[in-house]
């Protein structure tokens, strides 16, 4: 009746409209300010519902990520232990297989090692076996997906070598120990402590001048080698199809 009566532009009319407004807008007020709580907690918990929710995603973002970071990390560690292999692997026309060293079947009688290849990849008896330090050993059994490596400090190992500085050969022979000894070498051997030994390729089974290890001592007449290669640490290695 107010709003209709205000369209006469009865000044007392409009007087009286405005006094009612003003008296009942703080009672509206004071009525809305529940709502007004509602409506703000309801955003609230709206923004905190959809914060966690951001929250999860970026925690799985990051696990995900850590996930991916550790495969670059193992592939960069897998891809330098392959260029080191070849750095290593000598300049004849020969093939190489590479294998993964699945197990160390080391043992205070029997020094080995497991390879995840065998014949079916091409590996055959009695084959060179190197990392990226040089030798390792030689292929004793074959299976089809499997090898066996005798190792250099293996009772069973024998090794054509000789002395990189002085070209004495002679043949590196282990002990169940880590430092395999040189056998057969003249009495007047003037081979001594820090001098390389490398493969002579005498005997068809092993290329000519691969790293095999470095002389640790020399006391009366036995010399003692110890090998560039750590087995234990050995990831990948080469399988070399070695033919004269």
């Amino acid at each position: 009746m107010l709003l209709v009566m205000s369209k006469t532009n009865n000044p007392g009319v409009i007087r009286l409209r405005t006094a009612i407004t003003d008296a009942v807008t703080p009672v509206l007020s004071v009525a809305a300010a529940p709502m007004d709580a509602i409506y703000h907690a309801g955003t609230w918990v709206a923004d905190m519902s959809r914060l966690r929710a951001e929250n999860v995603a970026l925690k799985n973002q990051n696990i995900e990520l850590l996930q991916w970071q550790s495969a670059a990390k193992q592939l960069a560690n897998e891809n330098k232990s392959l260029q080191g292999l070849l750095r290593v692997v000598p300049s004849y026309k020969n093939s190489y297989i590479t294998a993964r060293v699945v197990a160390d079947m080391g043992g205070p009688y029997v020094h080995s090692a497991l390879l995840g290849a065998g014949g079916d990849s091409g590996i055959k008896k009695d084959q060179a076996v190197i990392s990226d330090s040089g030798l390792l050993g030689r292929i004793i059994d074959v299976g089809a997906n499997s090898s066996r490596v005798l190792l250099l400090g293996d009772i069973n190992s024998r090794v054509p070598v000789m002395a990189e500085r002085t070209h004495e050969k002679s043949i590196l022979i282990g002990n169940n120990s880590d430092w395999p000894t040189l056998s057969y070498l003249a009495a007047d051997s003037k081979i001594e402590a820090g001098d390389r030994i490398v493969t002579s390729g005498d005997g068809g089974v092993f290329p000519k001048d691969i790293p095999v290890g470095v002389v640790t001592s020399v006391d009366k007449g036995i010399v003692k080698v110890q090998p560039f290669v750590d087995p234990p640490s050995a990831e990948y290695v080469s399988v070399i199809d070695f033919s004269l």
